[in-house]
């Protein structure tokens, strides 16, 4: 299959782990196709309804775990009030945290990691940025609005953008903790004890 760079792949990554492929090479159907995808309001419609000249394909919004658009120019990513960037990681980003921090940190910003699991056992990676809150009560209430979010936009490390659908996230771990959670939090060694 010979593509362009205008050419677009459209993963929808489903609650029963399935994984549905779309293409486009249309530069209308693209730009249209990604002004949905960066709507706060992606989810919230009951389908999510794709077309083509051949068909048709119509999916309850709610199965929908994560869409992942790949492409080369991607669009500037609408990020929610307070947040300077979201983008996929790997593995090795998690050794290098504290480097992260304190490179934010010299530009007024604060990183945390997320590691978020969904419905479907979908995971993924990513490097948030924000604003660099002052108080222990804004880092919270920028943590906590994460999890309010319909939808939880992102850069994809190898070009394109992401979305999860927050309704389906099962587990969030987050490094390093939120200042003040750890203290209202269940200890990691019950945690464990309970496992066994």
């Amino acid at each position: 299959m010979t593509t362009t760079n205008s050419d677009l792949t459209l993963d929808i990554c489903a609650e029963d782990g399935s994984r549905t492929r779309f293409f486009q090479n249309n530069e209308d159907s693209i730009k249209k196709t990604l002004q949905q995808l960066v709507s706060p309001r992606l989810f919230q419609p009951p389908l999510l309804t794709l077309a083509s000249e051949r068909s048709i394909s119509a999916i309850p919004t709610r199965t929908i775990d994560m869409i992942l658009a790949h492409m080369a120019s991607p669009p500037v990513l609408p990020l929610p009030s307070g947040w300077a960037d979201a983008v996929e990681v790997d593995d090795c980003t998690l050794l290098n945290v504290g480097e992260l921090q304190a490179l934010a940190s010299e530009e007024g910003k604060h990183v945390m990691l997320a590691e978020i699991h969904t419905v479907g056992d979908w995971m993924i990676r990513l490097k948030l940025e924000t604003i660099s809150p002052e108080t222990i009560q804004e880092k919270r209430q920028l943590w906590n609005h994460l999890l309010d979010l319909p939808a939880v936009p992102f850069r994809l490390k190898t070009g394109g953008i992401g979305t999860i659908n927050t309704a389906n996230i099962v587990r969030v771990t987050v490094c390093p903790p939120v200042d003040g959670i750890t203290e209202t939090a269940l200890p990691a060694d019950l945690l464990d004890s309970v496992r066994a």
